[in-house]
């Protein structure tokens, strides 16, 4: 009788415990925590957890540990032991879910530290490179360049024997032939995305990636754009941080990242609340590298983004 305690108990353990990581994934809470690339782990593990719990609840109960057909020992099968790993392993566990927010607060951000300079993100590498001349500080893919494959066709080439194109002539004699290519005076400004009501839709990492690449300066500068972020006052009533929670693997690693708003006047909104910013960003140099702030024209409360964490 003892042993089928021991055995039903251990097996409850390991069930609660994969019940944890199943709720976590089919509820998204599992979003607040872990990096896309590896909740599907979450969900082979918490799948494993049951699947062993229950062959341990069910199976054969032994007092005897036999080897070759000789037993060597008895087996400690305390029913006090198995509730003690109950007790420290699954309840915390349990009231951890229960009682958790699922969301960063104010102190915690703080105590964190912001990152407000691109190169100081942290890398699944453990650090990143020292940055030279020659490296693209952002990825092609987030300039537009995997946009339309067509943007690697060559343009057709002026032959004397072909006639003008009187779409060129039309336009001045630009010759820009291929739509998918931007043309000089545009600064491929027709790549960047765009929010329901017209205006640029950023994150917080185009911003800072921004400070440090002349290009995107120079795409966003007057431009009016749509940040989404959480709400954290400043000292100043017309100053506030607009904040996301970067993370390379999983909530252990989150970093907040922030960019400094101005607004016209004081305003209320929750502490760490969502809030939607509409406006303009500027770009100021100070020393040897450039500082953005984003001059608000609206800021409205907002529901969260699909996605709450940037990876």
């Amino acid at each position: 009788m003892r042993a089928r305690v021991f055995n039903f108990v251990n097996g409850i353990t390991l069930i609660g415990v994969g019940a944890v990581l199943l709720d976590f994934f089919f509820t998204g809470r599992l979003d607040q925590y872990l990096h896309p690339q590896f909740r599907y782990w979450t969900l082979l593990a918490g799948v494993i957890f049951c699947v062993a719990g229950v062959v341990y609840a069910a199976g054969k109960t032994t007092s005897q540990c036999c080897i070759d057909g000789e037993c060597v020992h008895q087996s400690a099968n305390s029913p006090v032991r198995s509730l003690v790993a109950f007790l420290v392993l699954f309840v915390p566990l349990a009231a951890g879910v229960a009682l958790s927010k699922d969301s960063y607060d104010q102190h915690a951000v703080l105590n964190r530290g912001f990152v407000q300079d691109i190169t100081k993100l942290p890398s699944r590498s453990g650090s990143l490179p020292a940055p030279t001349p020659n490296d693209q500080v952002i990825p092609p893919q987030a300039l537009g360049a995997d946009m339309d494959e067509r943007a690697s066709e060559p343009l057709p080439q002026d032959t004397p024997s072909s006639p003008p194109d009187p779409n060129a002539v039309a336009k001045g004699g630009t010759g820009q032939a291929n739509p998918a290519v931007p043309s000089s005076d545009d600064n491929g400004s027709q790549y960047l995305p765009k929010a329901a009501d017209g205006n640029v839709a950023l994150e917080v990492t185009d911003l800072l990636y921004a400070e440090a690449e002349d290009s995107l300066r120079k795409m966003f500068t007057d431009k009016t754009i749509e940040v989404i972020g959480q709400y954290l006052p400043g000292s100043d009533a017309k100053q506030f941080k607009l904040v996301r929670m970067f993370i390379v693997c999983c909530a252990a690693d989150a970093r907040p990242l922030a960019v400094p708003v101005e607004v016209s006047g004081p305003m209320t909104a929750t502490e760490m609340g969502w809030v939607k910013v509409v406006g303009k960003p500027i770009f100021t140099q100070q020393g040897d590298r450039a500082h953005v702030v984003l001059k608000a024209d609206k800021v409205e409360s907002t529901d969260p983004p699909a996605e709450a964490m940037l990876y």
